[in-house]
């Protein structure tokens, strides 16, 4: 039996019934019947803490692809995720902790943010200037490359943003983590900056429409996006720059980022600091 170290807030807690939608090396996406939670994961935790996913610390000889497929069937009972394909593979959630969400922003302090959001932008490009062996000056230096479609006023004409829907390769393409990046922003400061909520709201009425011009992995974390609901290490990048006086606070919470998947961590950090610039610094 396998105990679950974590927990996301939107983890079910209740009996379901499901199948193996996609499954990897050290990770297990599943589809339930559960209206609330329609999408669970078994991630290992090794990967970045999601709010619907389970994190477990898979053996480093247990490859999942060897013992799951897709459309195998999955249950939860009293806590315990089980898989009649793999009686071998238990997971018990009983004691999984749930992991610290970030908290609300409380102020915007535009000099501590732009000093920030300054020094997440040299490590950013730095990052993929090293990477990609092309030299990268900046965030919109990096989005012209992705050859992401971004408005002249993001106030005036944000639902030009919706054209990024699915564009690049991979599970969760360039402009899907980018939109993340986007949303992040906009949820965090809805409360705070009225403009926010309204450019929030016009691009989820949009959205809404096109999300399942993406891949059903990324059209998962957009959903959840769309209900203000991000993973562990972009919630508190977001609010490291707009709250950080340690710059070490900022180089931890963007390294934690570039390090997500092949490229996602870096095409949302570029989300994250192109809607800031936008709101703000402009």
């Amino acid at each position: 039996m396998i105990i679950a170290l974590t927990k996301g807030y939107l983890c079910p807690s209740i009996s379901f019934d499901g199948k193996v939608h996609s499954v990897f090396t050290r990770s297990v996406n599943i589809v339930t019947d559960l209206k609330q939670t329609p999408w669970v994961s078994l991630l290992d935790a090794s990967l970045p803490e999601t709010p619907t996913a389970f994190q477990c610390s898979f053996a480093l000889s247990t490859d999942l692809t060897s013992r799951l497929n897709m459309g195998d069937s999955v249950f939860m009972r009293g806590g315990v995720i089980r898989f009649p394909s793999c009686s071998s593979l238990i997971i018990n959630t009983l004691t999984a902790t749930d992991w610290g969400k970030a908290p609300s922003l409380s102020q915007v302090n535009k000099e501590k943010i732009k000093k920030n959001v300054l020094i997440a932008e040299t490590l950013l490009t730095d990052y993929i200037s090293l990477n990609n062996k092309e030299h990268i000056s900046s965030t919109s230096a990096y989005l012209n490359y992705l050859h992401i479609v971004t408005p002249n006023s993001i106030q005036v004409e944000p639902e030009q943003l919706i054209s990024n829907i699915g564009k690049g390769k991979g599970l969760t393409p360039s402009g899907d983590d980018f939109l993340i990046g986007v949303l992040a922003v906009l949820s965090a400061l809805h409360n705070t900056i009225p403009e926010a909520d309204v450019i929030y709201h016009r691009l989820k009425a949009s959205m809404l429409y096109v999300i399942d011009k993406t891949t059903d992995i990324s059209a998962h974390y957009l959903t959840i996006a769309l209900s203000q609901h991000f993973s562990h290490p972009v919630q508190w990048l977001v609010y490291h720059l707009f709250h950080a006086t340690d710059k070490n606070e900022i180089q931890a919470a963007v390294t934690t980022n570039l390090s997500i998947g092949s490229s996602s961590g870096v095409d949302t950090i570029a989300g994250i600091l192109y809607c800031i610039n936008e709101l703000l610094l402009r």
